[in-house]
Formats: C-alpha cells, sequence, structure tokens
C-alpha cells in the first residue's frame, strides 16, 4: 500500500492518486458480517494493522514483517495488543531463509533487488543500506501450523514479492479459503523480476479470484502510472456480497 507521510516522515515523490478510504472499500464488502481473520503481510510498523484492529473489533490480526527495525516499531506499537499476532518474517514461496534488501527507506525494503536496466520510477533518494538474511515462510504453512481454517483477508505490500507469495499460499487459493486479497501492484518495474498486476490477475484468476476494484496511487513525472491497490475477491464473496446488491438503474 502507498507509504502514510506521517507514518514515515518522509516527502513522497508523487501525489497520491486515488485518495479513496481503503478501510471502507473492505469494510463495507464485508459489511453483514465481521472477519476474524485477518493477514497482514508486509506490515511495516503497522498502521494498516492499527487500522484494522480498529475497523474490525472481532478480528485477531497476524502480522508478518522481516525488516529488523520496522519490526521492533510494529513491536512496540502493537505487541501488547491481544488480537495482534506478531511475526519476524518475510512471506514467500518457499521456507527457510532469503537474502533481505534493506533500503534507505526502509518501506521499500524487498527479498527481491532493484532493476539494473528499466527506468527508475521510485525515488532518487532511495537504495540499498544493507543485505542480511531473513527467515521466509509460506501461507499455506503457517495455516497448517496454526491451524487456520480459512482467512478474511490478506493483504499484501512486500514490494514485488506478491507473486511468490501468492504461489505459497496456492492450497489456500485452490481451496477458496481466503474471501479477499488486498495487494500493491506495479504497472511498471519497480524490482528485478517482480510480477505487475496483469501477472497478479491472471494468476488469481485461474484460481477463482476476480478483481473487485482498482486503486491507481502514484505516477512517474513523464506521466507513467507507476503503481496501485487492487482488491481481488473469491466467486462466493462476490455471490454474498457485490452480485447481491440490486442491478444499475
Amino acid at each position: 500500500m502507498s507509504p502514510h507521510p506521517a507514518e514515515h516522515g518522509l516527502e513522497l515523490s508523487s501525489e497520491l492518486l486515488d485518495r479513496r478510504d481503503r478501510e471502507a472499500v473492505l469494510a463495507r464488502l464485508f459489511a453483514g458480517r465481521q472477519p476474524t481473520t485477518i493477514f497482514d503481510v508486509g506490515a511495516a510498523r503497522g498502521r494498516l494493522s492499527a487500522a484494522y484492529l480498529a475497523k474490525f473489533p472481532a478480528a485477531t490480526i497476524h502480522a508478518f514483517e522481516p525488516h529488523p527495525e520496522s519490526f521492533a516499531e510494529l513491536e512496540r506499537r502493537l505487541g501488547a495488543e491481544h488480537r495482534m499476532r506478531l511475526e519476524n518474517v518475510a512471506v514467500a514461496d518457499r521456507t527457510g531463509t532469503m537474502t533481505f534488501h534493506a533500503n534507505r527507506l526502509p518501506y521499500t525494503s524487498s527479498l527481491l533487488a532493484r532493476p539494473q536496466t528499466a527506468r527508475r520510477y521510485y525515488p532518487g533518494r532511495d537504495g540499498l543500506e544493507r543485505v542480511i538474511e531473513v527467515p521466509v515462510i509460506t501461507l499455506d504453512g503457517y495455516c497448517r501450523q496454526h491451524a487456520i481454517p480459512r482467512i478474511d483477508l490478506v493483504k499484501l505490500d512486500i514490494q514485488g514479492g506478491e507473486m511468490a507469495a501468492l504461489r505459497g499460499m496456492e492450497e489456500l487459493l485452490r481451496e477458496a479459503r481466503i474471501d479477499a486479497i488486498f495487494t500493491e501492484a506495479f504497472f511498471v518495474p519497480h524490482y528485478e523480476g517482480a510480477a505487475l498486476l496483469h501477472d497478479l490477475w491472471a494468476h488469481l484468476a485461474a484460481r477463482g479470484y476476480g478483481l473487485f476494484t482498482l486503486f491507481p496511487t502514484r505516477e512517474g513525472r513523464n506521466g507513467q502510472l507507476r503503481l496501485g491497490d487492487a482488491i481481488f475477491i473469491s466467486k462466493t464473496l462476490r455471490e454474498a456480497a457485490v452480485d447481491a446488491c440490486p442491478e444499475e438503474p
């Protein structure tokens, strides 16, 4: 999700294009029932986890964040909250350890390196600070380990690692055990080998998930749309929350 200026204390590189309240859109999808299980993958310092705690009072939030300093701040802010489960790990398509690129702007850190040949669509003040090894898990494995039968919402904001995370939740997707996926998506390369929006869309469509809405968020100075957020939903949630609404007048 697009970084929040107050959270990071940084001047952002471009104006936010779509200012709709994402949490309100998600709440509308779940109107009539209270989500009980939310995964915040790429939780950073916990801004969205805190928002989900406030918006969805029946939910337990599982927050995953590999960046050491960001996780320490997440733990400081929300560690005492009884509805939070904090995991200092990255989410991908395998378990073990992987190289993590910790950047000068912490929220841009990723399992993937910045591209070497593509046009730079990220702030010039950013750059690699250090490379570390971090533990990685899959969401399929995590749910098996913790006996979690289904997830209301998975939020993905892992800087180009979204496709790997989706591959690591193959069982959950194939069995339609996730209702909604709220993911950051890129329209042009920001990380080496990262999937773009059309790749994520095709992957999810093949597993029965359709696009609900798209939030274009930032563009380059040349007018090129850079990135945005997208919500994909299961067939069951579509039938209950979308198709059940009256048709257009």
